[in-house]
């Protein structure tokens, strides 16, 4: 294919095409080496080049858009015009840059050749908080004989209904590091790891074995095969344990508990086929739906359905390998408040799909990911609440409140949310939030609020619950976040607001009613039950729902934060 599509950074792309002759460019800014250049945004001149290469340009010439995504903003029919070059004019060339493969517009006759490992998945630059978005379904590595890229499917739907893992071969060393480094690249260890076996140390592994998704790596395994295959069915059954009669790992994760998928990547499985280790990873490949434990292997097998086709690795990927997981290692900072939550500098009170409402980041964890808190009940609309708690020191408890309260304001509007403040010893431990327009200021009696939230269901329409009303589109009914501090002091003082807790606890996920208690240990109080718990340990804050206890680094900035955005909310 005489057409080409360059993907990588500007850098790379200028490099690679320097040695070219009668090069006419479509750009920002100049390039050294083309033979004319021209802004996008001059559309006379941009218009008069495109025109020419429509009815032959010279013989040899060669059409350059440099930067496809910023030039076809500034011209919607680039594709169009392109895409007749292309198919039509047979003595010129084409090329595009673009920073990455999903950039290219579509149905342009291109071969893709990719310059950068990093592009090849969309990204600019690596940092753990923006690259470790990955999804495990599918992960690009490499270009094809046909020029287009290779994505591997990782996996597919047994009896075409449910999700479960494909066990894959390849047969070029290039492809099997790119795929490996490419999950590394898109996944935290949290949702990916990995297990090396080299079956002769033959540094296949080199430079990937530093990233902190290894879990092993077992180097010569040819010479104590049946320790490694104890220890993979070990881990084989333990996983099989937590995970139970689930129909797959995929359908076990939640917010409480989440496996990651462990991929099992085997150089000179032909010399390991035979032994206790093959047949181990023969037998570990038949729960793969449940385990979440994959075979990578370097060679065909019949336990693997999937054979990676052969393709061309990113020009730059030994090198990639060898410093991008050692980057991992390296601590990233805290995001402040509004980098956290992807906004600028302001309220964001826009409607949001159902899964996303009233669930928001409270922090990052030691991966620079986002922990979030979903006051949804767990039963009703796969969420966490609808109750929680926050656990710390009275010094330090404003902290987590700010952090799980600023959060749900920043994004939803009183006619979504309301708050009650309940400070029992009058420490301030909501200052700043009571500046807020979703704050209920005065006596609030809790009891008549749910009475009220009753007959307004039944009256309706005799609705469910709080979440069936607002989908019949009958108006606003905002939930109700009731934030009690020093809740074990004030349930010993006023023994009767047990009560109050308890119908709430009870019944809050039906009419829209949470429950924030925080002091200075768990909350035990009789009929009460909270589902999450922002706790401050001798390690830092982390976020606890069932098993699943999580590390949680607060924004740093919350304290200026509450002084301002609550009043910001107020006057717009």
């Amino acid at each position: 294919m005489n057409h080409l599509a360059l993907i990588g950074p500007p850098d790379a792309v200028a490099s690679r095409i320097a040695a070219m002759q009668g090069v006419y460019r479509i750009g920002k800014g100049d390039l050294a080496g083309v033979a004319r250049s021209f802004e996008p945004g001059d559309e006379r001149r941009r218009q008069n080049l495109l025109a020419w290469f429509e009815r032959g340009a010279e013989p040899g010439a060669t059409l350059l858009v440099d930067d496809w995504k910023y030039c076809a903003e500034n011209d919607p029919g680039l594709a169009d015009s392109v895409r007749w070059i292309a198919a039509r004019v047979w003595n010129v060339r084409v090329i595009i840059t673009a920073r990455s493969v999903d950039e290219l517009p579509e149905r342009v006759p291109v071969r893709i050749e990719v310059l950068d490992f990093l592009a090849l998945h969309g990204l600019r630059r690596f940092t753990k908080a923006l690259a470790w978005k990955g999804r495990w379904w599918k992960v690009p590595v490499g270009v094809g004989s046909d020029g287009r890229p290779v994505v591997v499917e990782l996996t597919h739907f047994a009896d075409g209904k449910w999700r479960t893992g494909s066990h894959l071969s390849v047969t070029t060393p290039e492809a099997f590091r790119s795929l490996v480094l490419g999950l590394m690249t898109t996944h935290s260890p949290k949702l990916f790891q990995a297990v090396f076996i080299d079956a002769h140390d033959t540094g296949a592994f080199a430079g990937l074995d530093q990233a902190p998704h290894v879990q092993a790596h077992h180097r010569d395994a040819a010479r104590d095969p049946a320790r490694i295959a104890e220890a993979l069915l070990a881990e084989s059954e333990r996983r099989l344990e937590i995970v139970g009669n689930t129909w797959t790992i995929f359908d076990h994760r939640g917010f409480d508990l989440v496996l990651p998928q462990l991929l099992i990547c085997v150089s000179g499985f032909a010399e390991l086929e035979a032994t206790e280790l093959g047949a181990a990873l023969v037998t570990i490949a038949q729960d793969v739906g449940q385990s979440g434990m994959q075979l990578l292997l370097d060679s065909p097998h019949d336990v693997a359905d999937l054979l990676i086709d052969d393709c061309v690795a990113p020009a730059n990927l030994d090198e990639v390998a060898e410093s991008l997981p050692r980057s991992m290692l390296q601590e990233e900072p805290a995001p402040d408040f509004f980098a956290l939550h992807d906004v600028p500098n302001k309220h964001v009170w826009r409607p949001r799909p159902v899964k996303l409402q009233y669930r928001v980041a409270v922090g990052v964890d030691e991966y620079g990911q986002r922990v979030e808190i979903d006051l949804k009940s767990k039963h009703l609309q796969d969420g966490m609440g609808p109750h929680g708690e926050v656990t710390a020191p009275e010094k330090r408890r404003a902290e987590g409140i700010r952090a799980v309260v600023l959060g749900q304001m920043l994004r939803h509007s009183p006619d979504e949310l309301q708050v009650v403040l309940i400070d029992f010893h009058g420490n301030g431990m909501f200052a700043g939030l009571d500046g807020a327009p979703h704050v209920r200021h005065g006596l609030v009696d809790l009891l008549e609020d749910h009475e009220q939230r009753l007959r307004k269901l039944v009256d309706s329409g005799n609705y469910r619950n709080i979440w069936d009303y607002r989908a019949a589109g009958l108006g606003p009914l905002p939930e109700l976040l009731v934030c009690v501090d020093g809740v074990q002091g004030l349930v010993r003082e006023r023994p009767e607001f047990l009560k109050v807790l308890q119908t709430l606890s009870r019944d809050g996920r039906t009419y829209g009613q949470h429950l924030l208690l925080s002091d200075t240990t768990p909350s035990e109080l009789e009929g009460v039950h909270t589902s999450y718990r922002l706790e401050l340990t001798d390690e830092g804050w982390t976020r606890r729902i069932g098993r699943s206890v999580e590390s949680v680094v607060l924004p740093t900035d919350l304290h200026d934060v509450v002084w301002s955005l609550p009043v910001a909310m107020a006057n717009s």
